[in-house]
């Protein structure tokens, strides 16, 4: 019964793709009411719709990120033999483009060195922002190690 409802939410994923792309928002805005009409429903009444919704989006992302398209018609293109060794690196199959707002396969940012850069600026942008946040967090530990030995005083 499960395998069933799964199989259902990803063949509706799949349909939803082949018209919106991996827009993990669009995407799940076409599939939540028909592949979980009564959690829909009841998310509704109970005001927790846009929790679900943003469950399913966070889901889409992982998901898109991670596992190539179904559609063999999203990846006709090859990766150039000189390249194969420098994408045989990277951990995921797709990467986030932030102004198509979606996650665009290696092969097509290949084609599209616009959209790779993008890209690359994103995941740089991201990576600085997180050690920036762990710098802060050190700062607290130390802070909160301070403190305590503070009061041991």
């Amino acid at each position: 019964m499960l395998n069933d409802k799964l199989r259902t939410f990803f063949d509706l994923v799949n349909k939803a793709v082949a018209d919106h792309g991996l827009d993990p928002k669009a995407v799940a805005d076409a599939v939540i009411i028909e592949a979980f009409p009564e959690t829909a429903a009841a998310s509704q009444i109970e005001g927790a719709d846009s929790m679900l919704r943003n469950g399913v989006i966070a889901f889409l992302k992982q998901h898109f990120k991670h596992t190539p398209p179904t559609d063999d018609r999203q990846l006709t293109l090859d990766i150039p033999a000189p390249l194969t060794a420098i994408v045989g690196k990277l951990k995921a199959v797709s990467h986030y483009v932030e102004s198509l707002g979606q996650y665009i396969p290696v092969p097509v940012l290949i084609a599209n060195p616009h959209w790779l850069d993008d890209a690359r600026k994103y995941k740089r942008r991201k990576g600085e922002e997180t050690l920036d946040e762990a710098a802060v967090l050190d700062e607290l530990y130390d802070a909160v190690l301070d403190l305590r030995d503070m009061g041991r005083e």
